[in-house]
């Protein structure tokens, strides 16, 4: 749901029924570090009901939250999304990743109960947690850079790499991930005040361009810049030129010549 509304918001940037999916994929992502987070051991529980919070989440309620989360910062460029989202893929690698041979378990082998540790290797009604993981690492690498995040998520399309060849149907979103590994790493940033005018329009022109490999940041000049450039340095000298909304299309964060009209911004997409 998280991941929903704020796509929609996103895609639909500028248009009078915008405003109201970020503030529902805030609502629902505000409720979980009430609820269902406990930072202080840096873990997410699965279930909630009546005040009661129980059951270690599993891989895959990482890796949703964690897209979730990814998407919620590029429609709102808070930098506690994209703080917590680190933080959230931290855990996820700590309880759940085989070093040994690559990809995430389910489970964190904690609950004597489950006697074997297995691996999700088919994308159902819900994707497998390391389907989505890859995704979320190459939006990860997009955004913050280091070159970490891509190989762990090579090391991952390696280990279930048979799985595509005889069968990539039944793994669709993992598909998609190994799409996002070869794409080139593209960055549209868009600073300026979220309620003017002239940012809006260069958010309906980044958003009217199907290009789904490639991250949006929205930069509000002063404190959120601020906070955001200790976790993305790369925005810290970014600018509004003239007074006016200003974008930066950037990939692998070499920026080209930033532009402030609607129409140029189209030029170099």
């Amino acid at each position: 749901m998280i991941a929903a509304c704020a796509r929609a918001a996103r895609v639909l940037a500028g248009r009078e029924t915008a405003p109201q999916y970020p503030a529902a994929g805030r609502r629902a992502a505000a409720s979980i570090p009430r609820t269902l987070w406990i930072d202080s051991e840096q873990r997410l529980l699965r279930r909630y009901r009546d005040g009661d919070a129980a059951i270690d989440g599993y891989a895959e309620d990482y890796a949703y939250l964690t897209s979730g989360l990814l998407e919620l910062f590029q429609a709102d460029g808070d930098p506690a999304w994209l703080e917590w989202a680190t933080s959230l893929q931290a855990a996820q690698d700590r309880l759940f990743w085989d070093e040994a041979d690559a990809g995430w378990f389910s489970t964190t082998g904690n609950d004597p109960s489950v006697l074997l540790r297995l691996k999700e290797d088919y994308d159902g009604a819900e994707p497998a947690a390391g389907s989505v993981s890859v995704l979320n690492l190459a939006v990860f690498e997009s955004l913050i850079g280091g070159g970490a995040w891509m190989k762990r998520a090579e090391r991952t399309l390696a280990r279930f790499g048979p799985k595509v060849g005889a069968a990539g149907r039944v793994v669709p979103m993992l598909l998609a991930g190994l799409s996002a590994w070869h794409a080139d790493h593209t960055q549209i940033v868009i600073v300026g005040p979220a309620d003017r005018d002239d940012t809006r329009a260069l958010q309906r022109e980044a958003a009217r361009r199907y290009r789904p490999f490639a991250v949006v940041v929205p930069v509000r000049p002063g404190p959120q810049q601020d906070a955001l450039s200790t976790v993305m340095p790369f925005v810290a000298p970014m600018r509004m030129r003239a007074g006016r909304a200003t974008a930066y299309v950037c990939r692998a964060f070499t920026c080209r010549e930033p532009v402030t009209d609607p129409a140029a911004l189209a030029a170099q997409l």
